[in-house]
């Protein structure tokens, strides 16, 4: 599933992964007390991160004047990214694969950087660098510290959580490779990039209608479920890119065109849905099949 860290060792990496675990336990410390965010309901047949176009979450929160960070913990988890993702999930989708099979819990309670640092134990843990046990003991002896200093005795020894995001996290599907769209050859890029030149041409232009249906298999995609049977239009190509489904799941390139594809607002939601807007999404070719003509 996960290739174990290999091919480090030496004085000077055990000392910043003894940092970086250390910083970690302070940070799920700090966010797990913070709760920002109420737990918002669950979807039904979608996963935690695909409520596009679903109702029941009321409006989307607005602050002109919003910081960059809401607390000090928010700060330092971004700062984070680069240390984990380097020592784990360095391939593309990846990491966004790991917060999409978060627990509903673990996705929303601390909101969008409280659901990083989940997806930051997991990745850890399932890439030994530190396991869950060991991280959910350093946690307890980290608020220990802190109650003791503060007199609290009383609250002193801290039960070790069983109940941690690791423990909770779906498992990675098991993707078939017969089941993704064959990998082509493309040249080796300069520079750490997603996109790739293929030989072969795009399958569809701009003014080609299409729909995209669902997928065949679980796992991570870039297919929101909100147009998934619908028609659109391409409006617009990109340049092609690797495709996230597959390596994701360490399936290999797989590369692919982009198109930019362009949907009528009231063919996704249904006449109560603003009249004359338009929702450009942009999707990978084997997403995409023609649309019949009178769609």
């Amino acid at each position: 599933m996960f290739a174990p860290l290999t091919g480090r060792s030496g004085h000077g990496f055990a000392c910043r992964l003894r940092r970086l675990t250390l910083l970690i336990v302070t940070v799920a410390g700090t966010a797990a007390d913070a709760m920002l965010g109420s737990m918002q309901p669950s979807p039904h047949e979608r996963g935690v991160h695909d409520l596009g176009g679903a109702p029941g979450y009321g409006p989307v929160p607005h602050e002109p004047e919003e910081p960059p960070f809401h607390a000090d913990w928010e700060r330092r988890v971004f700062g984070l990214l680069g240390a984990v993702t380097s020592a784990t999930a360095r391939r593309p989708g990846e990491f966004r694969y790991a917060l999409e099979r978060l627990h509903p819990d673990d996705y929303f309670k601390n909101g969008y950087f409280g659901r990083w640092l989940a997806g930051f134990e997991v990745l850890l843990d399932e890439y030994d660098v530190v396991s869950r046990s060991a991280l959910a003991l350093r946690v307890a002896q980290r608020r220990d510290a802190a109650l003791l200093a503060a007199g609290r005795t009383d609250l002193v020894p801290t039960p070790v959580s069983k109940e941690t995001p690791s423990r909770r996290v779906s498992p990675v599907a098991d993707r078939v490779p017969a089941l993704l769209p064959p990998d082509r050859p493309a040249p080796a890029p300069q520079r750490r990039t997603v996109r790739r030149d293929i030989a072969e041409p795009p399958r569809f232009d701009v003014g080609d209608r299409v729909v995209a249906p669902a997928p065949t298999q679980p796992g991570h995609t870039r297919l929101p479920g909100y147009v998934m049977g619908k028609p659109g239009t391409v409006v617009k190509l990109h340049p092609a890119e690797v495709l996230p489904d597959s390596t994701a799941h360490n399936r290999g390139e797989r590369p692919q065109h982009v198109y930019c594809v362009g949907y009528d607002a009231q063919t996704l939601w249904g006449d109560d849905a603003e009249a004359n807007a338009t929702v450009h999404v942009d999707l990978y070719e084997c997403y995409l099949t023609a649309a019949e003509a009178d769609s």
